[in-house]
């Protein structure tokens, strides 16, 4: 049992010691350059042919059938072949303590052979064919790094270069250059002729002191404005028109910024009032204005300013332009699609000059008819017109605006586009129904009446007791209402019925509480107690009923007495 627990140890000691021999040899691998075994000719470790010559004439070999060892592979510190048409690089991995690299103007397409020279500090391979450059990440060492004209579209692994002081990127297709962010050491940055926009990756590098960007698509110098260090800018052929951000960086030697968009150079006067300031190129400049609608009478207002902020007069106009400043007049009879102007001032370090271009667009009318009322728009061919406010009419509600007085077609201000001629849009309506509510007492009816219409009379409602007098827009006093001539205004209405009331509350009866009238005019007292007065020759009120009373009685009891004797 003891000997299998011995034996098991062993073997576990044995797996660990191998796994850490294979971590350790491939460990090794990853950061040391490759090595011969034994001394081979040079044609056969460099098998690029010109590589190869470079190699021998470095060694100081007759031939490159000549053979080497590590150890004089080893030796070599510098190898400078530029124009050489070397293709390959194969062998270039043996040259462990190789420190500057020379390949310009050549026809190098793969660097994966520097991958392992950890002692490299100068690379130069402008001019080539490369278009990766992802095998320099482990190159580390490296202080000055040139590739310039070359294929490069993306720095992948450049961000791991953090020794670089220098980097020249030049004439490649670069579009971000975000991998620089990190290079604190960086003291020198080369990107001309490349499709850069974007500067903020490089607003972090303090020691930053010479950056050449000319030709690219920089707009935005904010990132530069905390660049304390820098000494000398050039950034010409961009796309820059603010040109305030650098004016407090006080170290600045000299700024190139000639055919950009700059109009406006007053922020720079602290620059040229600082002792350390010595030229600034600002040739050249290529503005384009905000375009315009064509008029015949055309006037342009002038925005030249120099570093005092000082207008700065045409040099010449076109079209026979004439400057009143603070403006540029232009007559035009026809139409055309531009005019111009030229600037032209020497300044304390450099000069001011330029070219304002002013686009004009033809506009047509766009008339907005109200009832006959009517309004302009000037309209440029295919853009969108300005909606103007609805339009208010009484009693109306509007509906949009037409190509035609009635009917047509309606406009749509979000999608229909001013066509290459005049057009008017007429102001269409709808006319109005309100609500007429008749109240009879608090009970109440409605019409529907149209904006202007007469109103349907109702039938006169009835009240005992009372007389109806009409309807009125009030419940008492108010304005009695004419259904011959009285319209529908432009709103809903109430009219009332008011009645008066009657006198006699019932004026078909004629003897109530009414004296009677004598023969002679006078009239006769009501009687008191219980006398009546006798009724008169031609009264209604004779004695015929009272007999016949008398008669029907009488019978009635004869009829029943007969009755009980039967019984």
């Amino acid at each position: 049992m003891k000997r299998n627990k011995t034996a098991l140890r062993i073997l576990v000691t044995l797996a660990v010691v191998m796994a850490i021999s294979f971590w350790v040899g491939t460990s090794s691998k990853e950061v040391q350059a490759a090595e011969i075994g034994q001394p081979t000719p040079i044609n056969e470790i460099f098998t690029d042919e010109n590589l190869a010559n470079a190699i021998k004439t470095t060694l100081s070999k007759p031939s490159t059938a000549s053979a080497v060892s590590q150890v004089e592979l080893d030796s070599v510190r510098d190898v400078t072949a530029e124009s050489s048409n070397i293709a390959s690089l194969e062998g270039v991995q043996y040259l462990n303590n190789l420190d500057t690299l020379v390949l310009n103007n050549n026809k190098i397409t793969d660097l994966n052979p520097l991958a392992g020279l950890t002692k490299l500090s100068i690379l130069e391979a402008s001019n080539n064919q490369l278009s990766d450059i992802s095998a320099l990440s482990n190159v580390t060492n490296l202080h000055q790094l040139r590739l310039d004209g070359n294929q490069i579209k993306q720095l992948n692994g450049v961000s791991n270069l953090i020794n670089l002081e220098t980097i020249e990127l030049s004439n490649n297709q670069i579009t971000a250059i975000s991998p620089v962010s990190g290079l604190k050491n960086l003291v020198g940055l080369g990107i001309d002729n490349n499709k850069i926009s974007d500067l903020s990756p490089i607003s972090g590098l303090s020691k930053l002191n010479h950056l050449t960007a000319d030709s690219n698509q920089i707009s935005d110098l904010r990132p530069l404005s905390n660049l304390a260090a820098m000494e000398v800018m050039r950034l010409d052929g961009n796309q820059i028109s603010d040109v305030t951000p650098i004016a407090n960086l006080a170290n600045l030697n000299y700024v190139f910024l000639a055919e950009n968009q700059i109009s406006d150079i007053s922020s720079l006067q602290p620059l040229f009032n600082s002792p350390n300031f010595f030229g600034i190129t600002l040739d050249n400049q290529k503005i384009t204005s905000e375009p315009v609608l064509y008029q015949q009478e055309l006037v342009v207002p002038n925005n030249i300013k120099d570093e005092m902020g000082a207008l700065i007069a045409p040099a010449t106009i076109s079209d026979n332009g004439v400057y009143a400043s603070p403006n540029i007049n232009w007559n035009l009879p026809n139409y055309t699609n531009q005019v111009s102007y030229t600037f032209n001032k020497q300044l304390a370090y450099g000069s001011f000059s330029g070219t304002v271009t002013q686009p004009l667009h033809n506009a047509y009318t766009a008339t907005f008819d109200v009832d006959g009322v009517k309004t302009n728009e000037a309209v440029e061919e295919t853009k969108l017109l300005q909606e103007p406010i609805a339009p208010t009419k009484e009693g109306y509600t509007f509906t949009g605006w037409y190509d035609a007085k009635t009917g047509g077609n309606k406009w749509d201000f979000a999608t229909d586009k001013m066509p290459a001629e005049d057009i008017t849009l007429y102001a269409q309506f709808t006319i109005n129904s309100y609500t007429a509510t008749f109240d009879i007492d608090g009970k109440l009816t409605t019409q529907k009446v149209t904006y202007q219409s007469l109103l349907e009379e109702p039938v006169a409602p009835t009240k005992d007791g009372y007389t109806f007098t009409g309807w009125y827009d009030a419940k008492t006093g108010g304005t009695k209402w004419d259904f011959a001539t009285g319209k529908m205004p432009a709103g809903n209405i109430t009219l009332y019925a008011q009645f008066t009331k009657n006198d006699n509350p019932n004026p078909d009866d004629p003897t109530t509480n009414t004296p009677t009238g004598n023969g002679d005019g006078t009239s006769n007292p009501s009687n008191s107690g219980g006398n009546t007065t006798l009724p008169t020759a031609g009264d209604e009120n004779t004695m015929l009923p009272i007999f016949i009373g008398v008669f029907l009685l009488g019978t009635a009891t004869l009829i029943l007495r007969k009755t009980i004797k039967v019984k």
